[in-house]
């Protein structure tokens, strides 16, 4: 709903919400708009005799779908914007200019904004940031891409546009144009503001407090806990700590391991059908830790890889007893029923037992800038508090981006002390695979070779759709003075990927027998690699950019063995999971028969 400006002489006349994904330049945006370096999330100013206040909004991270953003995070945004009073005049996006705007990041960033209300896309208009990387020409014909998630943003966004060179805070004419754009908006919009829903920001607020009290509550709990291990029986220090990782795909577990060992162990991104072991010395104890592929975030575990659970059971056997199993969990995502059914059969192949000895470790720390893990726990709900109480309320946080902190390291291995102390030594039994066929499982209801040919087709496109994109952002990063040279590397990459195949003619995914609900979890997993590729394709890029002492035919090649390292992972994921499909439907198909007989 919109109101009429207000007659308020004294307060700001215009009003501003900044919204975009972290490190996408909302904060200097507004130091340069303002032409200050504060960090308030509300501040104020006097541009060209226009009174501006701009308020920026939490951002968020890797985007998959709306419905794998914490729920905290959703009601963050909600007040957030509640401080605007009595509503924003204009949305602003912040999107960087060398980055990748997939159609993944179309799609989150629409039912993102829609929180806000559904008519709010006519008083929005996106900042490119970092406009001293990406010539505004490039940026422009990028929007101009046909069919584009880009394209269709702006278009949504009813063409408005700018580009911001935050580098540049004394050049005056950009913020004086920005000004002008937005003074626009709101002659458009017949000078009304977005209205605040307040019985919403009221039952949010509410929402928060009891989360604010029922975290206040478990850390109590959890302190207490604690407290009774250590009078119960003296800590023992273990001088030697076996710790095995666990989680989905793309959770952070290799990053996890480096953390714990303080140095770069495991390959983010490798092709993964085994576990991988590392050692070290930290802390003056031997650590040991195995590195196990993940599972499918949304794909029950029946239908995971055999490498999965055999791996699992491997490395557990390997480890001879681990002091330490850690479940890895991103804490800045949505954990749900889906997940904790999901966890709950992977982990059951070590016995009921293992959750006697498995700690909850949550990654990326550092996006809880404002909000402890305890909220987040509270505010998701029943499925993330099962999880972490029958883990005996074990649980801890990493920040996977600051690998000095070592008392993170140091505060995990007292956990697992404690763990030992109360626990002794971990023996399981191994459980047999074994289903019941009558137990509710809707994937395995369906025809599994629908969900082969979707998943194997899907994967094809999906393959596709990433190459695409990562051609564009080889020719921004590595050939970014060489367009000729940057348009045959996008060849190559296309013509010589190992695992590539185009899809198959006459196969069209939409027209498999599968039910909506299986093509979403699906169309996730998808999204959810493509995310991470490009992300971990970007920073590879990067990375090889900065060897100044390499030739740019020498990086063309080094960015080319990266990009297909990320996509053979992705491959072998798929075709292990295809390979696993057509094996229960085979043996489904020979129970079947013989029942005739």
């Amino acid at each position: 709903m919109f109101k009429n400006q207000e007659n308020n002489k004294s307060g700001p006349k215009l009003r501003g919400v900044l919204l975009g994904k972290h490190e996408s330049g909302k904060t200097s945006v507004i130091n340069t708009i303002l032409g200050n370096t504060f960090t308030e999330v509300k501040r104020e100013g006097l541009i060209d005799g226009t009174k501006l206040s701009l308020t920026e909004t939490p951002g968020w991270w890797n985007t998959f779908s709306l419905n794998d953003l914490s729920k905290i995070s959703k009601q963050e945004l909600v007040r957030r914007v509640s401080l605007v009073t009595p509503g924003p005049h204009v949305i602003l996006i912040t999107i960087r200019a060398d980055s990748v705007f997939s159609n993944t990041d179309e799609k989150f960033l629409e039912d993102y904004m829609e929180l806000l209300g559904p008519k709010i896309w006519t008083r929005t208009l996106v900042i490119f940031t970092r406009g001293d990387v990406v010539p505004k020409e490039t940026i422009e014909r990028n929007i101009q891409e046909a069919g584009s998630g880009l394209s269709r943003l702006i278009e949504k966004c009813e063409n408005n546009y700018h580009v911001f060179n935050n580098k540049m805070q004394q050049d005056r004419t950009q913020v004086t144009e920005l000004i002008k754009k937005i003074q626009g908006i709101v002659r458009r919009n017949e000078e009304s503001y977005l209205e605040i829903d307040m019985g919403k920001v009221k039952d949010v607020n509410e929402q928060w407090e009891e989360t604010e009290r029922r975290a206040r509550s478990r850390k109590s709990r959890v302190e207490h806990q604690r407290s009774k291990v250590q009078e119960k029986a003296p800590v023992q220090r273990l001088e030697e700590i076996g710790v095995v990782l666990m989680g989905w795909v793309l959770s952070g577990k290799s990053s996890t391991g480096n953390i714990i060992l303080n140095r770069d162990e495991f390959v983010i991104g490798r092709k993964t059908g085994k576990a991988i072991r590392g050692h070290g010395e930290v802390d003056g104890r031997n650590i040991t830790v195995l590195d196990t592929p993940g599972w499918w975030k949304y794909i029950e575990a029946e239908l995971n890889p055999d490498f999965v659970r055999s791996t699992i059971l491997e490395s557990v056997l390997e480890s001879k007893s681990p002091q330490a199993l850690l479940l890895v969990i991103p804490g800045d995502t949505s954990f749900q029923e889906e997940q904790m059914r999901i966890v709950e059969e992977n982990l059951s192949v070590l016995g009921e037992d293992v959750w006697r000895h498995t700690i909850v470790l949550f990654t990326w720390g550092d996006r809880f800038a404002d909000i402890s893990i305890e909220q987040h726990i509270e505010s998701e709900g029943d499925a993330l508090q099962w999880l972490v109480e029958k883990c005996r309320n074990r649980y801890h946080v990493f920040d996977n981006t600051n690998k000095t902190n070592r008392d993170q390291v140091s505060e995990l291995f007292q956990i697992i002390d404690e763990m030992a102390a109360e626990n002794s030594t971990f023996f399981f039994i191994e459980k047999t695979n074994e289903r019941n066929d009558k137990q509710d499982n809707p994937i395995l209801e369906i025809r599994l070779k629908d969900i082969d040919v979707y998943l194997e087709e899907g994967f094809k496109m999906k393959a596709e759709e990433i190459r695409d994109t990562i051609e564009n952002l080889c020719m921004q990063i590595i050939d970014e003075n060489d367009e000729i040279r940057s348009k045959e590397i996008g060849v190559k990459f296309r013509d010589q990927g190992p695992d590539h195949q185009e899809p198959l003619p006459g196969n069209n995914t939409q027209q498999v027998n599968i039910p909506e609900q299986i093509k979403q979890l699906l169309e996730r997993e998808f999204s959810r690699w493509e995310s991470f590729i490009i992300d971990g394709v970007r920073d590879n890029l990067q990375d090889i950019k900065a060897l100044v002492e390499l030739s740019q035919a020498e990086k063309r090649k080094r960015s080319m063995e990266a990009i297909e390292q990320w996509l053979q992972n992705y491959n072998h994921y798929v075709r292990n999971t295809t390979d696993k499909i057509q094996k229960i439907d085979s043996r489904k198909r020979k129970k079947g028969g013989k029942k005739h007989r």
